[in-house]
This record gives C-alpha cells, sequence and structure tokens, in this order.
C-alpha cells in the first residue's frame, strides 16, 4: 500500500494528512499560528511558524502512524495565496511574510487608478488589482523600506517557501502565480510587461511549472529536520482553494463548487479564460491542465451565522449551530418577510464595495430568534446566487453544484441553497476536500492515476437535496427584494 502526504498551508494554520492509495484519509494534524498587527492595515505572519507547525504534524503522524509514514510515495502542497516571503541572497528571510490580508497598499492601487496602472495591469493580467494581490505590496516596500528591497534576490508565495525548504528548489505553479498580479492568465505564463509597468525584476519570481510536476525530492538537510524519508518527491501543488476544489469533483467546464465556509465561493471550472470587464468575478488559472478557475467571493457567509452566535448566544460552543439548523428549519420559506444583507465586512462579488454593512430589513412583531437565524441563511445564498448570476451572464452554464463547508453540514442549509439556486445540490462525503485535492495532484503527477476521469473515483457524493417548487415563487420575490435594497441604500453607506 502507498501513502501520500498532503500539506495546507491555511491562512490561521497548516493541516497535515495521510492518506492511502484508495484516497480514504487516515488522519490529519493541525497546527495553528498568528496574523501579526501593530499598524493599522498591517497583517503579517512569521513563517517560521509554518515549519514549526509542519514538523509538528509530521511529527505526530510519524508516532501514531510509523509504518504508513514511512510508505509516503509523493507530497502534494497547497496554501494560502498572495502571501509572500523575502530572502536575501542567502535565503534568509528579510522580515515577516506579508499575507493577503494586509491592507496597506491602498495607496498604491489609488495610484494605479490615477495614472491608468490599474487597467493597464487587468489588460495584461485578466485581473483588477486589489490590495490582496502580491505587486501592490511588492512596489509598497520599494517605496517604504528601499533598503530592505535591495537585499532582496527572491521572492516565494507562502506554500513554495515550504517547499524550497522541503527541496531546496524554488518554483511555483499557474494557480498561485495568478494571485501575483504579474501573470498573464489567459496565457499561462509570467507577464514580461506587467513586470516593465511595475518595474519589478522578473528574475525575483521563481520559474511556472505545471501543478503535477514533481518539483523536487526531500533533502538530507528536510529528512533530518523533519523525519521524511529523503528522496520522497514533491508535487508542485496549487492555491489552497482551487485545489479544494479539484477536491469536491471540478473537473469540467459547468461543474460548479459552493463553499459556505467563514467566506462563501462560488468557484467554477472552465474550459477557458472568462475576462470580467465588469470587475464582478475572478478568473485565475487552475491546477488541471487547460482548465481556468472563475471565482465569485460573498465575504461572509458563514462567520454571519457565527456573528450572531457571539452576539446573542456569548458563550455557546458549536452544538448550538445544530440547534440553529433545527429552529430554522421549522420557519417557512422566505422567513415571513424578513431579509438579511450579510455584508457584516463590506463585500465581495459582485460589488466590491468594502463599505457596505450587514442589515436587518422587514422586522415586525412576528419576527422570533427563528426567523432571524433563517433569515441569515437565507440572506447568504442570495448573494451567493447573485455571484451565479454574474457566471450566467459571462455565458457559464452551471451543470451541476456541489456544495461544501461548515454550511453544508446543516439540512436546512442546503435546501435553501437547492430552492434559491432552483438546481439539485449534491454533498460530498470528504471532511477534507483540500486533502483529496492534494492526493489527486500527486497521484497524477506519480503517475498512480493517469488521467482527470480516473480521478473522479475518488470523489463521493453523500447526499442530494432537490429544489421544492412551493417554493420557487418566494425565493424569487425576496431575492429582487434583496438585490433592490443594496441598490437602494448604497449611497448611504
Amino acid at each position: 500500500m502507498l501513502y501520500y502526504l498532503s500539506i495546507d498551508l491555511g491562512t490561521m494554520g497548516i493541516k497535515t494528512c495521510l492518506i492511502d492509495e484508495q484516497g480514504s484519509l487516515i488522519t490529519c494534524q493541525s497546527y495553528e499560528y498568528a496574523i501579526h498587527s501593530e499598524k493599522h492595515g498591517e497583517a503579517l505572519q512569521d513563517a517560521n511558524e509554518w515549519w514549526k507547525g509542519l514538523q509538528k504534524g509530521l511529527s505526530q503522524i510519524k508516532e501514531a502512524f510509523k509504518r504508513e509514514f514511512d510508505q509516503i510515495a509523493a507530497i502534494s502542497i497547497c496554501g494560502q495565496m498572495h502571501t509572500h516571503v523575502y530572502l536575501d541572497e542567502h535565503n534568509e528571510m528579510l522580515c515577516e511574510a506579508i499575507t493577503w490580508m494586509d491592507q496597506r497598499s491602498d495607496k498604491v492601487i489609488d495610484q494605479w487608478k490615477e495614472n491608468g496602472d490599474y487597467e493597464r495591469l487587468f489588460a495584461l493580467t485578466a485581473n483588477f488589482p486589489t490590495t490582496s494581490y502580491t505587486a501592490p505590496n511588492i512596489i509598497r516596500i520599494k517605496k517604504e523600506n528601499p533598503d530592505m528591497y535591495k537585499k532582496v534576490k527572491k521572492i516565494l508565495l507562502a506554500k513554495d517557501y515550504i517547499k524550497y525548504k522541503l527541496t531546496g528548489m524554488m518554483v511555483t505553479d499557474p494557480s498561485d502565480a495568478s494571485g501575483t498580479l504579474l501573470y498573464d492568465v489567459e496565457n499561462l505564463k509570467w507577464s514580461e510587461e506587467a513586470f516593465k509597468l511595475l518595474n519589478i525584476e522578473k528574475d525575483i519570481f521563481p520559474e511556472v511549472a505545471p501543478s503535477t510536476q514533481i518539483m523536487g525530492k526531500i533533502t538530507k538537510a528536510a529528512s533530518t529536520e523533519t523525519g521524511l524519508k529523503e528522496g520522497i518527491p514533491v508535487v508542485n501543488g496549487g492555491s489552497d482553494h482551487s485545489v479544494a476544489e479539484i477536491g469536491s469533483g471540478l473537473f469540467e467546464s459547468g461543474s460548479v463548487s459552493v463553499i459556505v465556509g467563514t467566506a462563501g465561493v462560488v468557484a467554477s471550472c472552465s474550459d477557458r479564460p472568462k475576462k470580467d470587464h465588469k470587475r464582478r468575478i475572478i478568473c485565475w488559472a487552475y491546477p488541471l491542465k487547460g482548465k481556468w478557475d472563475l471565482l465569485g467571493i460573498t465575504q461572509t457567509a458563514a462567520a454571519s451565522l457565527t456573528w450572531f452566535r457571539n452576539t446573542f448566544d456569548s458563550g455557546s460552543d458549536g452544538e448550538i449551530f445544530k440547534e440553529y439548523s433545527k429552529i430554522a428549519s421549522e420557519v417557512e420559506a422566505g422567513s415571513q418577510g424578513l431579509i438579511f444583507l450579510p455584508y457584516l465586512l463590506g463585500e465581495r462579488t459582485p460589488y466590491w464595495d468594502s463599505k457596505a454593512r450587514g442589515v436587518y430589513f422587514g422586522v415586525s412583531m412576528n419576527h422570533k430568534k427563528a426567523h432571524m437565524v433563517r433569515a441569515i441563511m437565507e440572506g447568504v445564498v442570495f448573494s451567493l446566487r447573485n455571484c451565479m448570476d454574474v457566471f450566467e451572464e459571462l455565458g457559464i452554464g452551471l451543470t451541476s453544484i456541489k456544495t461544501l463547508g461548515g454550511g453544508s453540514k446543516s439540512r436546512v442549509w442546503r435546501q435553501i441553497e437547492a430552492s434559491v439556486f432552483n438546481k439539485p445540490i449534491s454533498t460530498i462525503e470528504a471532511e477534507e476536500p483540500s486533502a483529496i485535492g492534494n492526493f489527486i495532484l500527486a497521484s497524477l503527477g506519480t503517475g498512480n492515476i493517469k488521467d482527470v476521469e480516473e480521478a473522479k473515483r475518488f470523489i463521493k457524493v453523500t447526499q442530494r437535496e432537490q429544489p421544492v417548487q412551493e417554493e420557487l415563487h418566494v425565493y424569487n420575490r425576496q431575492y429582487e427584494k434583496f438585490l433592490k435594497l443594496y441598490d437602494d441604500i448604497k449611497e448611504l453607506y
């Protein structure tokens, strides 16, 4: 039996999982780390903590599953996008990693809008600039800390830094490169013009190789530090969300994953890039060859219900969410006219409005706690439908929908999705879709499986929800009001 190691370098923690050759999860170990912020807009992370977390996870797996650990055939890694590390000529870190959450490059974005670079970068990369991307932060560093920047010899994205620590090699992949604002997403290569436009040296970034390519092997030094056998192949990997999408079964054009996690994501796999000139959805390269990743993002999805719990049921544990699902199921579709706009931290798709905020509309004396809970669930799904509307406007056919994330554990939330979208909804079995996605990439890279068609057998559907015909009219009417509410009050924000 062969085993595969999945490393998921997330924003708040690293998860290390062991999987057998049949795609069965053996074990997962997690390690949390912090975001450091001492200045307004700052969001930094100690990359040493990433490595420490990986070492700890590997030690725990080896202790509990030594025989399996010694039979690891390959490793794949996914990680948080945009976050990057600055290295000097000795490949030592010059500062803490700048995460995608860092907002200090907002003045750079404003300047680009004034001088025309904003539009030029969109034309070159198929991405509209925001503070999350890597390039604006590089420009900020050049201006604010020129002495440090002069020492920079390489800039590595988060997961690529861990790959370097494991293999001694510096390589990135198309999905992660898409988040730099220096990558030509349509033609799948670094954009020479973008580097020239921003006066950034191209050679400080690594080469781009396919996600399934073996980019290196575990070195003797890494073996000593981690306990992994020297020579284990490491597959290039991809961005965390896209690898999770692979693990949810996004293999073909038209297939969609709806993630109701802290944030909400509508993701679709496409056979060709789709540049949205209205700047609503994101188009990035996908880890599977010949595919692109189309994304609509809701800023606060399940986080909206967590806010409700923290505000009105402070001190309750995770079990309260089961109670929320129960009481919400007892309320009729439409929450008796109550509508919730889930813009607690602004909204991304389709508005990209950082000033937007949450709203309960239509509260009356007959509304109880259960109505407020169900209205949150419905409002989040309305926001996700708003993303889907953009996809369909751009000619992206939606043929199948899988739901995942914390919200997918609630039957009532799944049923709301099916009725609001007016499409059947499937739930996948995998509790760790990122781990399954990494396993599939590693298996493709090492030849354990030959193609994507063969990978489909590792995606197992556990439940299906169908639209309730009696609810369609109610939800369509509520959705029209939901859209009009934002349009009518956006100036008040």
